[in-house]
C-alpha cells in the first residue's frame, strides 16, 4: 500500500488543494488477507481490490488506502494484471473513469518522456511554475476512526453454542448493525467454525472496539475485517 498512499497524496492535493503528507494517510496493505477471504467474497458476491480513497464533505478530507470488498458488476471490480484505474466523481460531471498500464515498460518510459518534453517547454518558454491555485488551509483531515462505511468480519470460532450470541451482544454493545450471517464448519476435529458477518453502516470506532472486545473472548480465536464499497 506504500505506492498507493503517495499516489493518493498528490491526487488529493492536487484535487483538494490542500497538502497531505503520506505518513498521516491511513494505509493497509494485503498481507493479513487470506484465500478464504477472496471465496467468501466470491460467494456474496464482491472481489476484493486495494483503493486508494479520497472524499471531501463539509471542509474535511477522507483518506485511506485498504483492501475494499467491492461488487462484481462494479467497474473497478475488473480491473486486473499491470492496469490502473481513477474514478473520479464531480458535482456536475458525475463518474469519470481513466483507466491505462501503470507498470511495463512502454507506460514508464512514456511518462518519463512526457515528464521530460514537460520540463524542456516549461524551461524554453521561461515557466518556472504554472499552478494556478493556492492551498486551502481550511480542509482537515478526517480522522480514519470517524469513517463511516460497511464492514465483512470473518471470525474463527470454538463451535460451541452460545458463540453468536455472544457475538450479537458486542456488536449491539457498539451499534453495529449485522445485514448478515454465514457461518461454516471448517475443522470438525479441533470443533472449529468460521462465521462471516457482514454489516450495515458502522463507525470505524466502533468496530475497533468491537474487535477488541471479540479478540476477549475464549471462544474467538481470530478475526479479520475488511471494509465494504467506497
Amino acid at each position: 500500500g506504500y505506492d498507493s498512499v503517495y499516489k493518493l497524496a498528490i491526487m488529493a492535493m492536487l484535487v483538494f488543494h490542500t497538502e497531505f503528507k503520506p505518513d498521516d494517510i491511513h494505509r493497509e496493505g494485503i498481507t493479513q488477507l487470506e484465500v478464504k477471504d477472496f471465496k467468501y467474497a466470491k460467494e456474496l458476491g464482491f472481489v476484493i481490490k486495494l483503493l486508494a480513497i479520497a472524499k471531501a464533505d463539509d471542509g474535511e478530507v477522507e483518506l485511506r488506502v485498504h483492501p475494499v470488498f467491492l461488487p462484481q458488476d462494479n467497474f473497478l471490480a475488473k480491473v486486473d494484471g499491470v492496469y490502473n484505474a481513477a474514478l473520479i466523481n464531480g458535482d456536475l460531471v458525475g463518474d469519470v473513469i481513466f483507466s491505462g498500464e501503470g507498470a511495463g515498460a512502454s507506460a514508464t518510459s512514456s511518462a518519463v518522456i512526457a515528464d521530460i518534453l514537460s520540463a524542456a517547454q516549461d524551461t524554453a518558454l521561461g515557466v518556472g511554475n504554472r499552478m494556478r491555485w493556492r492551498f486551502d488551509d481550511n480542509r482537515q483531515l478526517l480522522p480514519m476512526a470517524d469513517v463511516v462505511t460497511q464492514y465483512y468480519f470473518r471470525l474463527t470460532v470454538t463451535d460451541q453454542p452460545g458463540v453468536l450470541a455472544d457475538i450479537a451482544a458486542i456488536f449491539k454493545d457498539n451499534a453495529i448493525s449485522i445485514a448478515s450471517v454465514l457461518q461454516k464448519e471448517v475443522d470438525e476435529a479441533a470443533i472449529k467454525a468460521e462465521v462471516v458477518i457482514m454489516s450495515h453502516l458502522a463507525q470505524e470506532s466502533a468496530v475497533r472496539r468491537a474487535v477488541e472486545a471479540l479478540q476477549l473472548l475464549e471462544t474467538i480465536k481470530a478475526v479479520n475485517i475488511i471494509r465494504v464499497g467506497i
